[in-house]
């Protein structure tokens, strides 16, 4: 008995009681419920699951399989739309450069065409000026031989630049001339006291002469004295080189005579400008400002080739006025 009890009996006596609950321990736990027995398949049923199966993976299997097509099909449907797109942007780009190109030509065509017609002669002055020079020229010559026809005293001046180009007179002169001329040069002659010796030339050019004494030789041939002439003026003009390259001409046994000098002493005009067209001797006027001193006598050599022509340019009232 507890102490519980044994206090209450010696309080109240043995016949009162204490109400206590009783001890009902653990609850019980109902049992459970026999497993039902389960029944194998039948092989239809069997037969039935498999098919869900495979039709459930058939399903899954398409619609990843489509998921990664359509994901595969985009990728590649984007990379040919930006492929292209570049190409089109290339063949865009390509098609303005030729364009652009095209207006460039078409533009600087038209520029030439507009150039053209403003001076139309502009373009044409480096071929014409050849031509325009032989043409000159071809006046010139034609004009100073009709007047030398209408003037054979003309050729006196012509004679006496040559005569006084010579550095010496202690030897004899021989003087070559054309036969038609030769009778008014003698003429001009007779009051001089060199000893002149004449040489009648077929082959010499009515309107010059050539003039010998010694070992000095002066070409002042009408066709020599002009040629020099009209290159001085290609001279000027920077024309292309002339089909034959001849030096300078110079007396022989002399100082060279400059092309610049012989052209009027120097001067910048045209030999055929603001002259009479008869002035053959104002073809051109050479100047040999040291010559040399007189030589000592000694053998004669031979007579050197020719060598260019002297160009005299006398004033013309002096050659009008020469007997």
């Amino acid at each position: 008995m507890s102490r519980l009890q044994t206090a209450a009996a010696q309080d109240h006596g043995p016949e009162v009681r204490r109400w206590l609950p009783p001890d009902v321990g653990e609850p019980e736990v109902p049992p459970e419920p026999p497993e039902p027995e389960v029944e194998p398949p039948t092989e239809e049923e069997i037969a039935a699951i498999k098919e869900a199966a495979r039709l459930a993976g058939a399903e899954a299997g398409f619609r990843e399989g489509y998921q990664a097509g359509y994901q595969e099909g985009r990728e590649k449907a984007d990379a040919e739309a930006a492929a292209e797109s570049q190409e089109r942007e290339a063949r865009e780009q390509g098609l303005r450069e030729q364009t652009e190109q095209t207006l460039r030509e078409t533009v600087a065509a038209l520029e030439g065409i507009a150039h053209d017609l403003a001076d139309p002669l502009a373009s044409l002055g480096d071929d014409l000026e050849p031509e325009l020079l032989t043409l000159t020229v071809t006046l010139a010559e034609r004009v100073i031989m009709d007047e030398l026809d209408r003037r054979p005293d003309l050729l006196l001046g012509v004679l006496q630049r040559a005569l006084d180009q010579l550095p010496s007179r202690h030897h004899k002169i021989r003087i070559h001339v054309h036969p038609d001329e030769q009778r008014i040069l003698e003429t001009y002659a007779q009051g001089m006291d060199e000893s002149i010796t004449w040489v009648a030339d077929q082959e010499m050019r009515r309107g010059g002469c050539i003039v010998e004494s010694g070992p000095s030789r002066i070409d002042a041939r009408f066709e020599t004295r002009l040629r020099q002439a009209v290159e001085a003026i290609w001279g000027e003009l920077t024309p292309p080189a002339p089909a034959q390259d001849d030096p300078a001409p110079e007396v022989e046994g002399g100082d060279p005579i400059d092309a610049g000098d012989s052209m009027g002493g120097g001067t910048d005009e045209s030999p055929f400008d603001g002259q009479s067209p008869g002035s053959i001797a104002d073809l051109g006027e050479p100047d040999v400002s040291e010559p040399e001193p007189e030589p000592v006598p000694e053998p004669v050599p031979e007579p050197e080739p020719a060598t260019d022509p002297q160009i005299s340019e006398p004033e013309t009232d002096q050659a009008e006025t020469n007997p």
